[in-house]
């Protein structure tokens, strides 16, 4: 039986991803384009099995035919290393998001002639397994509906980004919204979007929502 990679301490070079695999297009389809900042994302390939990947090298090198002295900056982002069969597995999608230690709190004073605002904070927590993702992204919509069951709630065009968790919670706070008028319902939206390790983009549809109503007091 010949001896793996790991045990031969074996060199292997990367080859350029020219043309990824349909169900790694969401992953792979930034490759070579320029990002913000003057960015560049690479995406290389490279088939192994039975080993255990310790080093990576960068190596720069002249031109082809060129002698003379380059001068050059170079600025190295981050490097990931993923498993093809990872990526090729379904993505969990949140669950069970509930909303809980709600709290309210109306700023003073209250101008005259200018709409009520609240101040609501509260707990958000939801399930998803750690180990798949970097971290959560939490967003919030904010609307009101009337008593008309066939109306929607209004909203930006856009969630508004609240900030990041790295647990299974998120804690809002003073989180600013528009009092309930007369027969109509406030509601707001919490969404959690998972960031997976792999870095690519999770379709809205996908991540895991809850929402609260609220109305005046009677």
């Amino acid at each position: 039986m010949p001896p793996s990679p790991a045990e031969t301490g074996s060199r292997q070079s990367l080859q350029p991803l020219q043309v990824p695999p349909t169900k790694l297009a969401r992953w792979a389809g930034r490759c070579g384009q320029p990002l913000s900042g003057g960015w560049i994302q690479r995406c290389y390939e490279v088939s192994l099995r039975g080993c255990l990947l310790q080093d990576l090298f960068v190596n720069f090198s002249r031109p082809p035919g060129s002698r003379k002295e380059e001068s050059f900056a170079c600025r190295l982002g981050e490097i990931q290393v993923v498993d093809a069969d990872s990526l090729l597995a379904p993505l969990h999608q949140v669950q069970d998001v509930t909303v809980s230690q709600v709290r309210w709190q109306q700023p003073a004073p209250v101008l005259e002639g200018r709409p009520v605002r609240l101040r609501l904070s509260c707990l958000l927590h939801w399930s998803y397994l750690l180990l798949q993702v970097r971290c959560f992204r939490v967003h919030c919509w904010e609307g009101t509906r009337s008593d008309s069951p066939s109306r929607e709630p209004a909203g930006p065009e856009k969630p508004t980004f609240l900030g990041l968790a790295f647990a299974n919670q998120y804690r809002v706070v003073d989180l600013v919204v528009e009092a309930a008028g007369p027969g109509q319902d406030g509601r707001v939206e919490f969404l959690v979007e998972p960031v997976p390790r792999e870095g690519f983009l999770v379709p809205q549809a996908e991540w895991g929502r809850a929402a609260l109503l609220y109305s005046s007091p009677r």
